[in-house]
């Protein structure tokens, strides 16, 4: 159940005092309108919560010019909606991401593991 708890009158705050799961599988693009619907809220209110520009918010949802959410948009949306920072699988893919590309024995042990070429000899 949803309850608003105000700490002024402009923004709204809302805590989520059922159960979600704590991070989901869905894409945000999937995952982001049946929220919205869920707890009565814009494309408008969330980007004023996320403070983040409802245009482009709109964008990304709607794939227009090839917007992707980035983990960043993605993080700030789900800690708008009082949902874990980690909630969207887009921004565990950028943490991943810029993981991997930091660390280059990292990157190379992950591709060995995934192409299973670690073993191999070069002869």
């Amino acid at each position: 159940m949803w309850t608003s708890a105000r700490s002024d009158s402009r923004r709204p705050r809302r805590r989520y005092s059922g159960s979600v799961s704590a991070r989901t599988p869905r894409s945000f693009v999937e995952e982001l309108p049946e929220l919205l619907k869920k707890r009565g809220l814009s494309l408008r209110q969330l980007a004023q919560l996320a403070d983040l520009n409802p245009s482009h918010l709109s964008r990304v949802l709607r794939r227009a010019d090839y917007k992707t959410p980035s983990g960043e948009l993605a993080r700030r949306i789900a800690i708008a909606l009082d949902l874990p920072h980690d909630y969207f699988p887009e921004y565990r893919e950028s943490v991943v991401r810029e993981r991997i590309e930091s660390d280059d024995e990292l990157r190379d042990e992950l591709y060995e593991r995934f192409t299973g070429t670690g073993d191999e000899s070069t002869g």
